[in-house]
Order: structure tokens, then sequence, then C-alpha cells
């Protein structure tokens, strides 16, 4: 059994695996401590991967490395299950090829676009020999809504995202605000599908991060949304690694 540790730029969570299967995913980063006992007929969990896109906590690297008889640490450096067309492979997140990985595990032979609508809105490209070809990084809509208030001397900060992309016209300061984000981060998306889509008409759309949440209702009829897709991902990026070593 494996477990996965993803710190990303705003939070950390864990995952539990168990032949491919995950059994379940928790938003506290030590959450695992007390959850290693919990499958006794699946067997123990003796395998562990940290992936890293932001600072990890003081000590979780250490006790990583101390609790698990295989311990490994996400980088692009690592054998990957997919080939990368990238110029600066160092600087490209962990999180965004974990995504490609998950997309080219469910579908096969496809080329893809993944968007992770987290932190950061990314867009990711995956031909269907599955090589990663790269893709753009924008603001997400909590960092965009942080902005407008950061850097004027009056908008307020506007948080709690959680329902559909708003309407072009808003009658005051906050619903504006709500509106202008939600509505432009939906209409970026659609954008690159659209884009997409002309291109490459047997391509899939897959949509993952913690905003496909309130995404979801106005792109599901033409994504796939899959909120664990970096879990996945790097769950298989762990296999790959105990395959090569074996």
């Amino acid at each position: 059994m494996n477990l996965i540790v993803d710190i990303g730029n705003s939070c950390g969570k864990y995952a539990i695996f168990s032949e491919g299967y995950l059994l379940e995913r928790g938003n506290d980063p030590f959450g695992w401590r007390t959850r290693l006992d919990a499958y006794p007929k699946r067997g123990p969990v003796t395998r562990a991967l940290l992936a890293c896109t932001g600072e990890p906590p003081a000590g979780l690297r250490e006790e990583l490395q101390a609790t698990f008889a295989f311990f490994r640490e996400a980088s692009t450096s690592l054998p990957l299950p997919i080939s990368l067309d990238y110029e600066t492979p160092a600087t490209l997140g962990i999180d965004r090829v974990a995504a490609c990985v998950a997309g080219v595990a469910l579908y096969p032979g496809r080329d893809l676009l993944i968007v992770d609508a987290g932190t950061a809105l990314t867009f990711n490209f995956v031909s269907a020999e599955g090589l990663f070809l790269g893709g753009n990084i924008s603001p997400g809509a909590g960092m965009r809504c942080w902005a407008l208030h950061e850097f004027t001397a009056r908008l307020p900060l506007v948080g709690n995202i959680c329902g559909p992309p708003a309407g072009a016209i808003a009658k005051n300061t906050r619903d504006a605000i709500y509106g202008g984000v939600t509505h432009g981060v939906y209409l970026e998306i659609w954008a690159y599908a659209s884009d997409f889509r002309r291109e490459h008409p047997a391509g899939e759309l897959l949509l993952t991060g913690g905003d496909s949440r309130w995404l979801a209702p106005a792109l599901s009829n033409h994504f796939n949304i899959n909120e664990n897709l970096v879990m996945i991902g790097l769950n298989k990026i762990l296999e790959y690694q105990i395959t090569n070593e074996k």
C-alpha cells in the first residue's frame, strides 16, 4: 500500500492507495499518522512519496524517511511514466506532471488538455504518444481576488468562491469582483478548450484542482472532472519507481 503526501502552494494533503485504488484522502499532511493501521486486510502501508510544490512542514520529510521502507521525493529528475518536451524541467511543477501522468493512464492514446484549477490555473497539453508538450500558467481565482484587494486602495477582499461562475453584470462592488473573477476563469478555460477541440476533435478535456468544484456545473458537459487527478498521478509515479528499481 502507498502513501502520497502532497504539499501544494496553499495547503498540504495525503492519500492512501492500494493496488491503484484511492482508499482515502485527508487535508492534513500529517493525518496519515493515525491511519497506517486502518486497512489490515489490505496489508501495511510501506511505501511513501512526498511531492512539494510549496515548502513542506518542518520534520515531515525526515519523518517519512524514517517511517517507510521505501520513500521517494517526487521530482522531474526521477524516471517518469511520460516523456517531457520542456526546456526547463527543473522548474516544472511536479503537480503539473502528475496530473498529466494520471491523464495518460486514464485516457491512453489520446491528445489531452488537462486544466488544474487551484492556487494557480494551469493548462497542460499531452500528445497521444504520451509526450508532455508544455502549457501555460495563470493566476487562480483566489489569487485574482487577493490581487484586486492587495494592489488597489479600496477594493474589498472577496473570498469563499464556491458557487458557479457569475454573470457579466453586477450591481455592487463585491459582486462585481466575484463575477469578474469567476466569469474570467470560466471564459479563460473555455477559450483553451475551444481551441483544443478545433485542433484535436478526438482529444480529451480534463479538469482537476480545488476550484473544479464550483466550475463543474458550467463545464461538466465538456470536461472529464476528477479532483484527485494529481494524487492519482503521484501514485503512478511512485509505482513507476518501485517497478524500475526491482
